[in-house]
Protein backbone atom coordinates (compact mmCIF):
# COMPACT_ATOMS: atom_id res chain seq x y z
CA UNK A 1 0.00 0.00 0.00
CA UNK A 2 2.60 2.67 0.94
CA UNK A 3 4.46 1.54 -2.45
CA UNK A 4 1.30 2.67 -4.29
CA UNK A 5 0.53 5.85 -2.14
CA UNK A 6 3.56 6.99 -1.84
CA UNK A 7 6.18 5.49 -3.35
CA UNK A 8 5.54 5.22 -7.08
CA UNK A 9 4.26 8.75 -7.66
CA UNK A 10 7.38 10.05 -6.24
CA UNK A 11 9.60 7.75 -8.71
CA UNK A 12 7.36 8.97 -11.13
CA UNK A 13 7.95 13.08 -10.49
CA UNK A 14 11.36 12.59 -10.46
CA UNK A 15 10.96 12.20 -14.58
CA UNK A 16 10.60 15.98 -14.19
CA UNK A 17 13.97 16.38 -12.89
CA UNK A 18 17.10 16.56 -15.34
CA UNK A 19 19.14 13.88 -15.57
CA UNK A 20 22.49 16.24 -14.00
CA UNK A 21 19.96 17.10 -11.22
CA UNK A 22 18.68 13.72 -10.58
CA UNK A 23 22.48 12.47 -10.31
CA UNK A 24 23.32 14.81 -7.69
CA UNK A 25 20.62 14.31 -5.73
CA UNK A 26 20.97 10.65 -6.20
CA UNK A 27 24.41 10.76 -5.03
CA UNK A 28 23.37 12.94 -1.90
CA UNK A 29 21.10 10.50 -0.85
CA UNK A 30 23.69 7.47 -0.94
CA UNK A 31 25.90 9.76 0.87
CA UNK A 32 23.36 10.11 3.57
CA UNK A 33 23.43 6.31 3.73
CA UNK A 34 26.90 5.79 4.03
CA UNK A 35 27.57 8.43 7.12
CA UNK A 36 24.53 6.47 8.78
CA UNK A 37 26.35 3.30 8.28
CA UNK A 38 24.11 1.12 6.14
CA UNK A 39 25.73 -1.73 4.64
CA UNK A 40 29.26 0.30 5.05
CA UNK A 41 30.91 -2.08 6.46
CA UNK A 42 29.78 -4.98 3.43
CA UNK A 43 30.64 -2.51 0.88
CA UNK A 44 34.44 -2.11 2.96
CA UNK A 45 35.22 -5.77 3.71
CA UNK A 46 34.42 -6.68 -0.43
CA UNK A 47 36.51 -3.97 -1.45
CA UNK A 48 39.72 -5.30 1.35
CA UNK A 49 38.88 -8.97 0.17
CA UNK A 50 39.36 -8.09 -3.22
CA UNK A 51 41.40 -4.74 -4.65
CA UNK A 52 43.27 -5.16 -1.04
CA UNK A 53 42.79 -1.15 -0.12
CA UNK A 54 43.12 -0.15 3.18
CA UNK A 55 42.46 2.76 5.45
CA UNK A 56 41.77 6.35 3.60
CA UNK A 57 42.16 4.82 0.51
CA UNK A 58 39.52 2.44 1.18
CA UNK A 59 37.15 4.78 2.69
CA UNK A 60 37.16 7.31 -0.50
CA UNK A 61 35.95 3.92 -2.76
CA UNK A 62 33.21 3.05 -0.47
CA UNK A 63 32.10 6.80 0.00
CA UNK A 64 32.61 7.11 -4.06
CA UNK A 65 30.20 3.89 -4.23
CA UNK A 66 26.99 5.01 -1.89
CA UNK A 67 27.02 8.16 -4.04
CA UNK A 68 27.39 6.46 -7.35
CA UNK A 69 24.96 3.60 -5.90
CA UNK A 70 22.41 6.60 -5.18
CA UNK A 71 22.72 8.30 -8.65
CA UNK A 72 21.84 5.71 -10.24
CA UNK A 73 18.57 4.32 -8.45
CA UNK A 74 17.59 8.11 -9.37
CA UNK A 75 19.07 8.57 -12.40
CA UNK A 76 16.95 5.65 -14.18
CA UNK A 77 13.35 7.86 -13.44
CA UNK A 78 14.72 10.69 -15.97
CA UNK A 79 14.33 8.43 -18.84
CA UNK A 80 11.64 10.12 -21.11
CA UNK A 81 11.53 12.69 -18.98
CA UNK A 82 12.14 16.34 -19.68
CA UNK A 83 15.96 15.54 -20.13
CA UNK A 84 16.85 11.89 -19.38
CA UNK A 85 20.06 10.29 -19.02
CA UNK A 86 19.60 8.59 -22.43
CA UNK A 87 20.36 11.75 -23.81
CA UNK A 88 23.52 11.83 -22.33
CA UNK A 89 24.78 8.82 -22.93
CA UNK A 90 28.28 8.93 -25.17
CA UNK A 91 29.46 5.98 -26.71
CA UNK A 92 33.24 5.24 -26.71
CA UNK A 93 34.62 4.21 -30.91
CA UNK A 94 30.59 3.98 -31.89
CA UNK A 95 32.33 2.63 -35.18
CA UNK A 96 33.53 -0.46 -33.76
CA UNK A 97 30.24 -1.15 -31.98
CA UNK A 98 28.30 -1.11 -34.91
CA UNK A 99 31.26 -3.54 -36.77
CA UNK A 100 30.60 -6.13 -33.39
CA UNK A 101 26.57 -6.14 -33.10
CA UNK A 102 27.05 -6.13 -36.90
CA UNK A 103 29.25 -9.15 -37.13
CA UNK A 104 28.03 -11.10 -34.10
CA UNK A 105 24.74 -9.53 -33.23
CA UNK A 106 23.41 -12.28 -31.30
CA UNK A 107 26.28 -12.27 -28.11
CA UNK A 108 25.92 -12.57 -24.35
CA UNK A 109 27.22 -9.19 -23.56
CA UNK A 110 28.80 -9.02 -20.12
CA UNK A 111 28.71 -6.23 -17.97
CA UNK A 112 28.91 -5.25 -13.78
CA UNK A 113 26.76 -3.31 -11.59
CA UNK A 114 29.39 -0.26 -12.17
CA UNK A 115 28.25 3.18 -13.14
CA UNK A 116 24.86 3.06 -14.98
CA UNK A 117 24.23 -0.31 -16.74
CA UNK A 118 20.60 0.95 -17.88
CA UNK A 119 21.75 3.37 -19.89
CA UNK A 120 24.73 1.12 -21.10
CA UNK A 121 22.09 -1.13 -22.60
CA UNK A 122 20.33 1.65 -24.09
CA UNK A 123 23.87 2.36 -26.19
CA UNK A 124 23.43 -0.76 -27.36
CA UNK A 125 20.28 -0.66 -28.78
CA UNK A 126 21.71 2.51 -30.97
CA UNK A 127 22.84 -0.56 -32.92
CA UNK A 128 20.62 -3.65 -32.65
CA UNK A 129 16.61 -3.72 -33.35
CA UNK A 130 16.38 -5.76 -29.97
CA UNK A 131 18.05 -6.31 -26.75
CA UNK A 132 16.95 -8.64 -23.96
CA UNK A 133 18.41 -8.21 -20.56
CA UNK A 134 18.45 -11.94 -18.46
CA UNK A 135 17.89 -10.69 -14.93
CA UNK A 136 16.20 -12.31 -11.13
CA UNK A 137 13.46 -10.50 -10.12
CA UNK A 138 14.00 -8.25 -7.10
CA UNK A 139 12.15 -8.18 -4.21
CA UNK A 140 9.41 -5.67 -4.36
CA UNK A 141 7.61 -6.91 -7.48
CA UNK A 142 6.00 -3.62 -7.85
CA UNK A 143 8.97 -1.49 -8.10
CA UNK A 144 10.65 -3.88 -9.82
CA UNK A 145 7.58 -3.42 -12.40
CA UNK A 146 7.97 -0.02 -13.23
CA UNK A 147 11.84 0.19 -13.04
CA UNK A 148 11.48 -2.20 -16.23
CA UNK A 149 8.92 -0.12 -17.66
CA UNK A 150 11.75 2.77 -17.50
CA UNK A 151 13.79 0.06 -18.94
CA UNK A 152 11.55 -0.53 -21.83
CA UNK A 153 11.85 3.26 -22.93
CA UNK A 154 15.52 2.53 -23.24
CA UNK A 155 14.54 -0.06 -25.78
CA UNK A 156 15.59 -3.02 -23.67
CA UNK A 157 12.63 -5.99 -22.76
CA UNK A 158 14.25 -7.56 -19.11
CA UNK A 159 13.81 -11.24 -19.09
CA UNK A 160 13.21 -11.97 -15.48
CA UNK A 161 14.05 -15.37 -14.11
CA UNK A 162 12.89 -16.91 -10.66
CA UNK A 163 14.40 -19.46 -8.62
CA UNK A 164 14.46 -23.54 -10.67
CA UNK A 165 12.84 -21.43 -13.80
CA UNK A 166 13.79 -22.84 -17.17
CA UNK A 167 11.37 -21.08 -19.02
CA UNK A 168 13.16 -17.97 -19.21
CA UNK A 169 16.64 -19.38 -20.09
CA UNK A 170 14.62 -21.30 -23.02
CA UNK A 171 13.92 -17.60 -23.92
CA UNK A 172 17.36 -16.48 -23.88
CA UNK A 173 19.10 -19.23 -25.37
CA UNK A 174 15.79 -18.61 -28.73
CA UNK A 175 16.87 -15.09 -28.58
CA UNK A 176 20.88 -15.98 -29.03
CA UNK A 177 20.22 -18.12 -31.35
CA UNK A 178 18.39 -15.74 -33.97
CA UNK A 179 20.51 -12.47 -33.64
CA UNK A 180 19.61 -11.00 -30.50
CA UNK A 181 21.70 -9.73 -28.05
CA UNK A 182 21.30 -10.79 -24.30
CA UNK A 183 22.59 -8.38 -21.55
CA UNK A 184 24.19 -10.18 -18.18
CA UNK A 185 25.45 -9.03 -15.06
CA UNK A 186 27.14 -12.21 -13.59
CA UNK A 187 29.47 -10.07 -10.76
CA UNK A 188 27.17 -10.68 -7.87
CA UNK A 189 27.51 -14.23 -5.75
CA UNK A 190 24.79 -16.67 -5.72
CA UNK A 191 24.49 -19.29 -3.54
CA UNK A 192 26.84 -23.02 -3.71
CA UNK A 193 23.10 -24.58 -4.99
CA UNK A 194 23.02 -21.79 -8.13
CA UNK A 195 26.80 -21.32 -8.42
CA UNK A 196 30.07 -23.04 -9.53
CA UNK A 197 33.62 -22.77 -8.31
CA UNK A 198 35.77 -20.34 -9.67
CA UNK A 199 38.27 -17.19 -8.89
CA UNK A 200 36.33 -13.43 -8.48
CA UNK A 201 39.05 -10.37 -8.24
CA UNK A 202 41.65 -12.74 -6.29
CA UNK A 203 38.96 -14.55 -4.03
CA UNK A 204 37.76 -18.50 -4.79
CA UNK A 205 34.25 -18.50 -3.99
CA UNK A 206 30.68 -19.46 -5.82
CA UNK A 207 30.25 -17.46 -9.30
CA UNK A 208 27.42 -17.34 -11.79
CA UNK A 209 27.97 -19.64 -15.01
CA UNK A 210 25.72 -17.45 -16.78
CA UNK A 211 27.66 -16.30 -19.71
CA UNK A 212 29.67 -19.28 -19.97
CA UNK A 213 26.27 -21.29 -20.03
CA UNK A 214 24.59 -19.28 -22.68
CA UNK A 215 27.51 -18.27 -24.97
CA UNK A 216 28.42 -21.97 -25.14
CA UNK A 217 25.08 -23.80 -25.95
CA UNK A 218 23.80 -20.50 -28.04
CA UNK A 219 27.16 -20.55 -30.00
CA UNK A 220 27.65 -16.83 -29.29
CA UNK A 221 30.40 -14.71 -28.35
CA UNK A 222 31.03 -12.90 -24.73
CA UNK A 223 31.43 -9.54 -25.39
CA UNK A 224 32.39 -7.36 -22.59
CA UNK A 225 31.87 -3.88 -21.93
CA UNK A 226 30.66 -1.11 -18.84
CA UNK A 227 29.04 2.04 -19.01
CA UNK A 228 30.46 4.69 -16.76
CA UNK A 229 29.88 7.95 -15.39
CA UNK A 230 31.97 11.00 -16.55
CA UNK A 231 30.28 13.47 -14.57
CA UNK A 232 26.81 14.03 -13.01
CA UNK A 233 24.60 13.32 -15.94
CA UNK A 234 26.99 12.17 -18.35
CA UNK A 235 27.60 8.44 -19.13
CA UNK A 236 29.94 6.70 -21.49
CA UNK A 237 29.71 3.49 -22.97
CA UNK A 238 32.98 1.18 -23.63
CA UNK A 239 32.98 -2.14 -25.01
CA UNK A 240 35.53 -4.80 -25.33
CA UNK A 241 36.73 -7.18 -28.15
CA UNK A 242 34.05 -10.68 -28.31
CA UNK A 243 35.33 -13.58 -26.72
CA UNK A 244 34.79 -16.34 -28.75
CA UNK A 245 32.62 -19.49 -27.00
CA UNK A 246 34.26 -22.07 -28.67
CA UNK A 247 38.06 -20.38 -27.49
CA UNK A 248 37.51 -22.84 -24.46
CA UNK A 249 35.51 -24.99 -22.54
CA UNK A 250 32.68 -23.65 -20.31
CA UNK A 251 34.89 -23.64 -16.96
CA UNK A 252 37.72 -21.73 -18.76
CA UNK A 253 34.58 -19.35 -19.79
CA UNK A 254 33.15 -18.89 -16.67
CA UNK A 255 37.03 -17.76 -15.26
CA UNK A 256 37.47 -15.39 -18.10
CA UNK A 257 34.11 -13.74 -17.61
CA UNK A 258 35.11 -13.24 -14.14
CA UNK A 259 38.18 -11.82 -14.99
CA UNK A 260 36.94 -9.36 -17.48
CA UNK A 261 34.57 -8.25 -15.06
CA UNK A 262 37.28 -7.23 -12.35
CA UNK A 263 39.55 -6.07 -14.88
CA UNK A 264 36.41 -3.41 -15.46
CA UNK A 265 35.65 -3.18 -11.55
CA UNK A 266 39.05 -2.11 -10.78
CA UNK A 267 39.43 0.28 -13.40
CA UNK A 268 36.33 2.46 -12.10
CA UNK A 269 35.73 0.96 -8.28
CA UNK A 270 34.48 3.77 -6.73
CA UNK A 271 31.50 3.78 -8.95
CA UNK A 272 31.15 -0.07 -8.41
CA UNK A 273 28.15 -1.88 -5.62
CA UNK A 274 30.04 -2.69 -3.17
CA UNK A 275 27.38 -3.23 -1.19
CA UNK A 276 26.02 -6.62 -1.89
CA UNK A 277 27.43 -9.41 0.12
CA UNK A 278 29.64 -11.04 -2.60
CA UNK A 279 32.14 -13.02 -0.61
CA UNK A 280 29.03 -14.33 1.85
CA UNK A 281 30.90 -17.58 0.70
CA UNK A 282 34.65 -17.27 0.38
CA UNK A 283 36.43 -20.27 -0.06
CA UNK A 284 39.81 -18.78 0.23
CA UNK A 285 42.40 -16.94 -1.59
CA UNK A 286 43.08 -17.83 -5.16
CA UNK A 287 46.17 -19.94 -5.70
CA UNK A 288 46.20 -18.93 -9.81
CA UNK A 289 49.72 -18.12 -10.43
CA UNK A 290 48.38 -15.12 -12.78
CA UNK A 291 45.44 -12.84 -11.77
CA UNK A 292 44.79 -11.37 -15.72
CA UNK A 293 42.57 -8.64 -14.18
CA UNK A 294 44.64 -7.64 -12.09
CA UNK A 295 47.83 -7.92 -14.25
CA UNK A 296 46.71 -6.85 -17.61
CA UNK A 297 44.40 -4.50 -16.34
CA UNK A 298 42.02 -2.97 -18.49
CA UNK A 299 43.83 -3.83 -21.57
CA UNK A 300 42.15 -7.14 -20.83
CA UNK A 301 38.80 -6.41 -22.76
CA UNK A 302 41.41 -5.73 -26.09
CA UNK A 303 41.91 -9.05 -25.96
CA UNK A 304 40.10 -11.74 -23.51
CA UNK A 305 41.74 -14.54 -25.05
CA UNK A 306 44.49 -13.71 -22.54
CA UNK A 307 41.88 -14.62 -19.62
CA UNK A 308 41.91 -17.90 -21.27
CA UNK A 309 44.31 -20.74 -19.91
CA UNK A 310 46.23 -22.04 -22.03
CA UNK A 311 46.81 -19.66 -25.05
CA UNK A 312 44.47 -20.17 -27.64
CA UNK A 313 46.09 -21.40 -31.11
CA UNK A 314 47.36 -18.58 -34.05
CA UNK A 315 44.28 -19.15 -36.20
CA UNK A 316 41.62 -18.92 -33.45
CA UNK A 317 43.13 -15.51 -32.80
CA UNK A 318 42.83 -14.61 -36.36
CA UNK A 319 38.95 -15.59 -36.00
CA UNK A 320 38.56 -13.19 -33.10
CA UNK A 321 39.97 -10.19 -35.01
Amino acid sequence: MLNRLLILPLLRLLSLMAVDTASRVGGSLGLLTFYLGVRRKVASTCIRESIGLRGSARRAVVRRSFASMGASFIELWTVGGVDGGERHLTVASPTWLRQVMTNTPGCVFLTPHLGNWDFGAHGLTRFVPKLYAYAKAQHNPEIDKIANVQRSKLGVTVLLTQKGDRTTAVQVLRALRSGVPVGLMADQGPSPEEGVRATFMGVETFCHSGPAFFAKRGGVPIVPGLCYRRRAGEFVLMVGRPLPSHAGDEAALVQASMDLLGAMIAAVPGQYFWQHKRFKNHLGRATRGVEPWKTLGFSLLGNPLQALPPLVTASESAHVH
